[in-house]
């Protein structure tokens, strides 16, 4: 995969969208612009400020991947907001599983022990909207586009009241419909299949996972996100991450293809270099602390 989005990408993201008081204090009280069908115009370029959580959604940014903690101005701000110990909610059984991915990851023998989205598979929501990369929202009557940099990820969220696909379909992003609550756009979605992780730790979900985001507009620069993940086959009870996503105010910033090359052979090295640990007998978890705990 092109690390683009590592450069020149993150060097043009420099943002001028801050938690501030100021900002926080505009979320009852602003008024943005109207598109004419009614919705509140969100359009434009725009990056989440947590992309430590693509990593893992409890503990954040890899600690030894140098280039994202070189990232000028980026936070990694703790996501779970709820339960209060920042940790997935998951099932005795699905622990057990997640230990298991945690130690493949440590040494992969096969393709399916390497993160999807190192094998340039769609990430999924809401991972797509906090990798490595920004967004855009484009709006047009009864429809909410958004791109992304990250896989050639796309997504199509109708806003016009029509209902979701047929449960037996599943796809890698789910199957969005939204609705405008004021100057919030939530965001349903279901019919996602069971072979997206949420993050690079091995974070996992089943095809009954339902993911709810809120996307209020607060300002001119800033739009409060929010998601509720249920999944009653891996998760015990709801649970929700939440963190700020910012506006792109880089003049004349275009998206830019972000995607694997003829010949990248990543995929295949990581596995050779798993397999050859493995056999040599080193084995382990791949596993961080939490920053203060």
């Amino acid at each position: 995969m092109t690390h683009r989005t590592f450069g020149l990408t993150i060097a043009a993201v420099v943002l001028v969208g801050f938690w501030s008081a100021g900002a926080a204090g505009q979320a009852g009280r602003w008024s943005p612009p109207r598109l004419p069908d009614g919705q509140p115009d969100m359009q434009g370029h725009w990056i989440a400020d947590a992309v430590g959580a693509a990593h893992s959604l409890e503990v954040g940014r890899d600690p030894d991947a140098d280039t994202i903690q070189g990232r000028v101005g980026e936070r990694n701000p703790v996501v779970i907001v709820s339960p209060p110990d920042g940790l997935i909610p998951y099932r005795p059984e699905a622990t057990i599983r997640r230990d298991q991915l945690l130690r493949d990851i440590f040494t992969p023998t096969r393709r399916e022990h390497i993160d999807p989205h190192i094998r340039a598979l769609p990430d999924g929501v809401p991972r797509n909207n906090h990798v490595p990369g920004g967004m855009q929202i484009m709006q047009t009557p009864g429809l909410v586009t958004i791109r992304y940099e990250s896989n050639h990820a796309y997504r199509t969220i109708p806003v016009d009241g029509r209902p979701h696909a047929s449960h037996r379909i599943k796809l890698w992003m789910g199957d969005s419909r939204g609705r405008w609550d004021g100057n919030t756009l939530v965001v349903d979605v279901t019919n996602f299949n069971e072979d997206t992780w949420l993050d690079a730790h091995g974070s996992f979900h089943s095809d009954a996972l339902h993911v709810v985001e809120r996307w209020t507009v607060v300002g001119q620069n800033r739009i409060d996100y929010e998601a509720t993940f249920e999944d009653s086959k891996v998760f015990t009870r709801p649970w929700k991450i939440a963190y700020a996503v910012n506006r792109n105010m880089q003049p004349g910033y275009e998206v830019w293809e972000d995607a694997r090359w003829e010949g990248e052979r990543d995929v295949e090295q990581i596995l050779l270099a798993g397999q050859q640990e493995k056999a040599a007998g080193i084995t382990g978890i791949h596993q961080h602390k939490r920053e203060g705990r």
